[in-house]
């Protein structure tokens, strides 16, 4: 009976002393959670920070093109200024009609008879060139 109650008391008492080490354990992995939870927010945020350190160079690269551009155009717009007015293209003159054949012979008015051909034009390999048709 002494035996049984020792046993019953120890067992209670290794109960009591799992509890205990489950409500230690519980509190340790709370907080080392909560750790993490800070940590990843501190990583979050510094981030975050690179991130629009980043931003704020690039838009300010960004910004000194854009001035360097507008300078360069500047430049180059006063020359153009300075040439003048462009010349606006002139019309062609007016093409002298070919008098007809015919009217021309009623006229009295006679072409001069045609050239002969001119003589044949040879190329670098020694072959002749044929004269233009219009020619003959």
């Amino acid at each position: 009976m002494r035996q049984a109650k020792e046993a019953k008391d120890l067992d209670e008492k290794n109960k009591a002393d799992m509890k205990e080490l489950k409500k230690a354990n519980k509190l340790y992995n709370d907080r080392i959670a909560e750790e993490k939870r800070k940590k990843a927010a501190r990583d979050r945020e510094a981030q975050a920070k690179a991130k629009a350190d980043e931003r704020k160079a690039i838009n300010a690269r960004n910004e000194q093109r854009k001035k360097d551009k507008n300078a360069r155009d500047a430049q180059k717009a006063v020359p153009q200024s300075q040439r003048g007015k462009r010349k606006a293209s002139q019309s062609t003159a007016p093409r002298k009609k070919q008098n007809r054949s015919v009217a021309a012979a009623r006229s009295g008015v006679v072409d001069a008879p045609r050239s002969p051909t001119p003589p044949p034009k040879y190329n670098s390999r020694g072959r002749k060139i044929a004269p233009r048709k219009r020619l003959q």
